[in-house]
């Protein structure tokens, strides 16, 4: 290398744009969001444009690079190359492309990058120029290299050294269909943070939304960040936790890695990072529900890599963060997380649980832009330790969360958002990648066995399958209370239950720690003994259907076991009460009973669900073979998106009761009719109830006004009277 290029190198290729400033604290729980220092950065200025190729754009063979710096004198242009008979370290090398005098006036440049002795797939070409006084510039052209030569593309087949003992339990290395959802349904990973709180200023999109940000090419993952004109901008976000509480989540031992390579932008952040589970999918009628709800939640950030250089912004060199939250633990965070004692004198147990790893100072040495690199965490019982490129970076006591709680991984490119500092990614026309090569989770215990409870412990048993994803597990499992252990009763076939008990599992494999138990209460039927309910429906999906043991209903009259009738059916032979035994009970549909979706109107969760199908507008239900002498008739009301109103009647025995409604907003609360049929101006309301009914058959009809809307039965209840 000329003695001239080595000092362009040391004293401003390198060292200058890898100078850090000290990072001032935007709060308590984001030490590494930097504010308040508003000279950091001022040296650097957007001068750099590049003309061709297009940013992001495929290449190969020899690809000539135009660009324009105005105000600059020089340019140094670098790739990371793969090991090179003059440079074999596994680890690649910097190359450089070019040493350019730019024209003086118009400041442009060009050069030759020879992509096929480049990696194949994803690289980062950086220019970096200096006017001759303080002043510079850094700007990475991303692009996709169709030729090159492959070099540590895909998962390797050794195991990593932070997952000694533990077994792999999970890997992707998108080299095939992405499997993406909204909410994970029905795919692997959900496109938004489970469990609420996207915090990213051009927001996560659904995969198939606006600007969809997911793509696979060869063997990578694309999160594609983009703001069209007049747009909020759109980026993507992985995770694997879906929001029934499904999906790739592990206790503790277990060990998480990603390997990827990320843009450098004015506020381009991307992270892989972990959280516990807490009440993700859980039921809050849950018994444990409130307790672990208590507990709050640990964020483990494996990386946090913020971009860009200039004024306000992270400037950030070969540095990114590594940082451990306690989310609502302020009484309960552990004793070592804390500096200072009560007193105000230094805590002797206190650990750090913020790192800032500078990569240019680490195995190849080479920043999260420049090239892909791998991040690992492990979490075991004693420690929770972070690495890059295998290499450990950070180490603290793992806190009593994670100790108690499983792990699930996100993988995310934010752009601005809760972070702070601006967005700049104009000279990028608004556009920039994460590419992520594989994803893969171990565990040094069985997985946690999945159990299921079908129905409720009464008349008809409940039935409670497991199943478990560990390969050569054995489930054990009890009922008396007891904790299961491998001489417990082992799982074969759907156990019935039908007394209620706590149904509690284990799994149990060779080389690994037992799983956690599980514990699962089977339940008696909630509401009134014998209750029937029939669930309308317009569309027979996830969305409308009850599974057995889904309660819905107003009180203490809720109830679980609904029947649910499919859109274009005209009835039901024989219903099950919320026992789950059959009666001989029947429905038959009649009038005009079109199935069409209901609107929310307020409601959340099984209530939603119950008004999400109608039988509109003016249908005619008969119920025969109603055995019980007394009962009452709860129906259900649901509506479009408009005001509308009518009456409602139920006969039995010659008796005739009947309720004018007036189906209105009501703020997500249930509201009985209390005017007569026929009434002018019904008060708002969204139920009815007819009491102490009597006869073995009953018809319930529904007549509608008319108005702008429409309206339709919900669901109907007949609940038998002491």
């Amino acid at each position: 290398m000329p003695e001239y290029l080595k000092t362009v190198c040391i004293s401003w290729g390198l060292a200058a744009l890898c100078a850090m400033a000290e990072p001032s604290k935007a709060n308590a729980e984001y030490p590494d969001f930097y504010s308040g220092d508003t000279t950091k950065g001022i040296d650097f200025v957007q001068s750099v444009k590049v003309l061709a190729p297009a940013y992001g754009s495929n290449v190969q063979g020899d690809v000539t690079v135009v660009f324009t710096a105005p105000g600059m004198r020089r340019a140094v242009a670098r790739c990371w190359q793969q090991p090179t008979p003059e440079h074999p370290g596994s680890f690649g090398h910097d190359s450089v492309l070019a040493d350019l005098e730019l024209d003086a006036e118009t400041g442009r440049g060009l050069f030759v990058f020879h992509a096929d002795d480049f990696p194949n797939g994803p690289v980062t070409v950086r220019i970096q120029t200096r006017d001759g006084g303080s002043r510079q510039d850094y700007c990475e052209l991303q692009l996709y290299n169709l030729g090159g030569k492959p070099w540590k593309q895909g998962i390797p087949p050794q195991d990593p050294p932070g997952a000694k003992g533990m077994r792999l339990v999970f890997s992707d290395d998108f080299d095939g269909p992405l499997s993406i959802s909204k909410d994970g349904a029905g795919a692997c990973y959900a496109a938004h943070k489970t469990g609420g709180g996207d915090f990213s200023g051009w927001p996560f999109s659904d995969p198939l939304g606006e600007n969809e940000p997911f793509g696979q090419f060869g063997t990578y993952l694309r999160i594609h960040a983009s703001k069209p004109v007049a747009t909020g901008g759109r980026t993507g976000i992985l995770s694997s936790l879906r929001a029934d509480g499904t999906g790739v989540c592990v206790p503790v031992p277990s060990y998480f890695e990603c390997r990827f390579l990320c843009h450098s932008a004015p506020g381009s952040w991307g992270a892989f990072w972990t959280l516990t589970k807490g009440t993700i999918g859980m039921d809050r009628r849950d018994p444990g529900y409130d307790e672990l709800r208590a507990a709050g939640c640990d964020e483990l950030d494996v990386i946090e890599c913020y971009g860009g250089y200039g004024s306000r912004n992270p400037n950030h060199g070969g540095g990114y963060g590594i940082t451990t939250h306690f989310w609502g633990q302020d009484k309960t965070r552990p004793s070592w997380s804390v500096e200072k004692l009560a007193d105000g004198s230094a805590n002797p147990d206190y650990r750090p649980n913020h790192f800032w790893p500078d990569t240019l100072k680490l195995g190849g040495k080479s920043s999260w832009s420049w090239t892909f690199h791998t991040y690992g965490l492990a979490i075991t019982e004693r420690d929770t330790v972070y690495y890059f490129d295998d290499i450990e970076v950070g180490r603290h006591p793992t806190g009593p969360v994670s100790l108690s709680q499983p792990a699930w991984f996100l993988i995310n490119y934010a752009i601005g958002g809760i972070s702070g500092w601006p967005i700049d990614m104009a000279r990028y026309e608004n556009s920039s990648d994460m590419w992520v090569d594989y994803v893969r989770v171990y565990c040094g215990c069985a997985l946690p066995p999945e159990v299921t409870v079908n129905g409720f412990a009464g008349t008809v048993p409940a039935l409670v399958t497991c199943s478990n994803a560990t390969s050569g597990a054995v489930i054990c499992y009890t009922l008396d209370g007891s904790d299961p252990t491998k001489e417990s009763a082992r799982y074969k076939a759907p156990v019935p239950v039908s007394k209620p008990a706590v149904f509690k599992a284990a799994a149990f494999a060779e080389g690994l720690k037992a799983s956690p138990v599980v514990k699962v209460p089977v339940k008696t039927a909630p509401g009134v003994k014998g209750s029937i309910g029939v669930n309308f429906m317009s569309s027979d999906d996830v969305s409308q259907r009850f599974a057995p043991t889904e309660v819905a209903g107003i009180g203490e009259t809720a109830q679980g076991f609904w029947n649910n009738l499919p859109p274009g059916e005209k009835g039901l032979p024989k219903l099950l009460d919320n026992d789950g035994g059959e009666t001989a009970v029947s429905l038959s549909v009649e009038g005009e009973a079109k199935p069409e979706r209901g609107e929310d109107w307020g409601f959340n969760g099984s209530d939603s669900k119950l008004k999400r199908g109608n039988l509109a507008s003016n249908p005619q239900l008969v119920f025969r073979g109603i055995p019980y002498p007394s009962y009452d008739v709860v129906v259900h009301l649901g509506a479009g998106i408009h005001n509308v109103q009518g009456d409602i009647s139920a006969k039995a025995g010659g008796t005739i009761q009947g309720y004018a409604f007036n189906y209105a907003w009501n703020g997500g609360k249930h509201v009985a009719a209390a005017k007569s049929a026929g009434a002018e101006e019904p008060d708002a309301n969204n139920y009815a109830v007819f009491r102490r009914l009597s006869g073995s058959e009953l018809e319930v009809v529904m007549k509608w006004r008319g108005g702008k809307g429409w309206t339709g039965i919900a669901a109907v209840q007949i609940i038998p009277c002491d």
